[in-house]
């Protein structure tokens, strides 16, 4: 029995899924998960992980929970940059296409 003195107690990953699956539904509010960028409701994140009894800890201790409106916020924003970007490359790409025409009218 001399790996007696090594065991270590574990607190279930169930119980620690099961927590923050509570909190999320006592507050009225959803689970982020920040490694994958990926919005749960409760439920979902619940039915997804159940299962599970072997998560690392350090993950769902990482796990966020948040107003979901918050991460349709940061998606506009995303969105807004990606629009502004385009439009400056379309912009750049109108502007060299004349400019090349007018410099080698037969091309």
């Amino acid at each position: 029995m001399a790996y007696a003195n090594n065991y270590e107690q574990k607190v279930s990953t169930l119980s620690l899924i099961t927590i923050v699956f509570n909190n999320a539904v006592k507050q009225g509010l959803w689970l982020f998960d920040p490694s994958i960028k990926r919005w749960f409701n409760p439920d979902e994140f619940m039915d997804l992980y159940k299962n599970y009894d072997n998560l690392d800890p350090k993950w769902i201790e990482k796990i966020e929970i948040r107003d979901p409106i918050e991460g349709l916020e940061a998606a506009d924003t995303q969105i807004e940059s990606i629009l502004s970007r385009k439009a400056i490359l379309t912009k750049r790409v109108i502007e060299y296409e004349r400019a090349k025409k007018r410099k080698h009218p037969n091309l």
